[in-house]
């Protein structure tokens, strides 16, 4: 039988796609929890008698599955990796994937120095996965 990929490692690409999983759900369940908040007045949030209506929204209880689901995946992922590798990366991706939801749905600004910033973050995780 010939060997199409001699190099190619199917458990490297199974963390990966773990890893990207974990963070896009994470975000996605983020944003649906904003998207649930966000359509209550800041006063309507403090108040004790408001919690009840404003949890059982069907986006908040929808980010919060959605969120759930991650930590599954992410429970899977801290199994397979290093939390010192993981971690890391898990953040930063979380990072870039709400940045680049908030400016896209919910218009907010990206300035020059939040993208350096995330340039930053790769640049630490690479440094920090080589040493």
């Amino acid at each position: 039988m010939i060997d199409i990929l001699p190099d190619f490692d199917i458990y490297l690409l199974t963390r990966i796609i773990l890893v990207i999983l974990t963070s896009a759900t994470a975000s996605l369940g983020n944003t649906l929890l904003k998207v649930g908040a966000s359509r209550e007045s800041e006063e309507e949030l403090l108040e004790v008698h408001h919690l009840p209506r404003t949890f059982l929204k069907p986006a908040i209880l929808g980010g919060v599955a959605v969120y759930g689901v991650s930590q599954i995946l992410w429970i899977t992922v801290l199994r397979i990796l290093d939390l010192s590798q993981a971690y890391p990366l898990m953040i930063g991706l979380n990072f870039t994937l709400i940045m680049f939801i908030a400016w896209s749905y919910f218009k907010e600004p990206v300035s020059a120095g939040k993208l350096f910033g995330v340039g930053l973050i790769f640049a630490g995780i690479a440094l920090a996965a080589a040493g």
